[in-house]
């Protein structure tokens, strides 16, 4: 996701460092980025050198405090895992300019928790920036935000967004910001519906396209985002989340967790409640 994030700030006009822990990893990130560019030139008829352009606007490091040192805006977009973000957090926070916005593309986590490690200072400049999958064509941008937060830096964030092509909405700091807040107990209903034997997955999701006009059913979603995503949202809920914390509609069946077992994640293994 980080390297979507990366494109959509470069084709806007802004100068993007790309930081990841190898240059491997850098350059997976990249080649999807040179794809998606070569297919939207393509697609939109774009001038020679346009591709070539916006890449030169992406400069890449593996050296997270050299990625940081000069950044007005960082976006953080790894592995959802707390304490991992923490420490991410916590490093670049002892290097980065006083007035620099920290944010995190957390799909779960509290910003509060996330954040919890930075000075005050920082915090008073700390959000959830959560962008959607794909990123160059998911127009929504989730800001969310703890209290005490300037206006004025959510509107300059706000501005942000609308800049790069997406469309921002405003949340206070609670789990699941808006999407993911209604989106996943509706999975979990469908999957309950399911296991119970009251539909089938096919049903189901011919229901909720033709009845409830969504693009696409809960079970075609699941696959698409990633069991795993969802196992991980669920779980750390359950566990932990304030007001959730042992609400059984975010408890993992264990349906789902022998899928996860089995490796069967959605799309990207090629198996998930689909074959792909």
């Amino acid at each position: 996701m980080g390297g979507g994030i990366a494109q959509v700030a470069a084709q806007a006009g802004y100068s993007v460092v790309l930081w990841d822990i190898s240059s491997k990893d850098i350059e997976q990130g990249l080649s999807a980025v040179r794809k998606s560019l070569f297919r939207a030139a393509r697609k939109q008829g774009a001038p020679d050198g346009w591709v070539k352009q916006i890449l030169g606007r992406i400069s890449t490091t593996t050296d997270k405090l050299e990625a940081c040192a000069n950044a007005d805006l960082v976006i953080e977009a790894i592995v959802e895992n707390l304490s991992i973000k923490q420490d991410l957090f916590d490093s670049l926070d002892k290097v980065a300019k006083p007035e620099c916005i920290f944010a995190t593309n957390t799909s779960s986590l509290l910003v509060a928790d996330v954040l919890s490690r930075v000075g005050k200072a920082r915090k008073e400049r700390a959000v959830a920036l959560h962008f959607f999958n794909p990123v160059v064509m998911m127009k929504l941008v989730e800001i969310a935000y703890m209290d005490g937060i300037d206006n004025k830096l959510l509107e300059l964030l706000k501005s942000w967004v609308y800049d790069i092509g997406k469309v921002p909405v405003l949340c206070r700091d609670t789990p699941g910001f808006i999407v993911n807040r209604l989106l996943v107990p509706y999975n979990s209903e469908a999957r309950m519906l399911v296991e119970r034997g009251d539909a089938t997955i096919e049903d189901v999701d011919t229901a909720m396209k033709l009845g409830a006009g969504y693009p696409m059913g809960p079970f075609e979603l699941m696959d698409m985002t990633g069991l795993d995503t969802g196992y991980h949202i669920m779980k750390g809920w359950y566990e932990n989340a304030p007001g959730l914390k042992g609400d059984p509609r975010f408890k993992v069946t264990p349906q789902m967790e022998q899928m996860l077992k089995d490796g069967h994640l959605g799309r990207k293994t090629g198996q998930g409640y689909y074959k792909y």
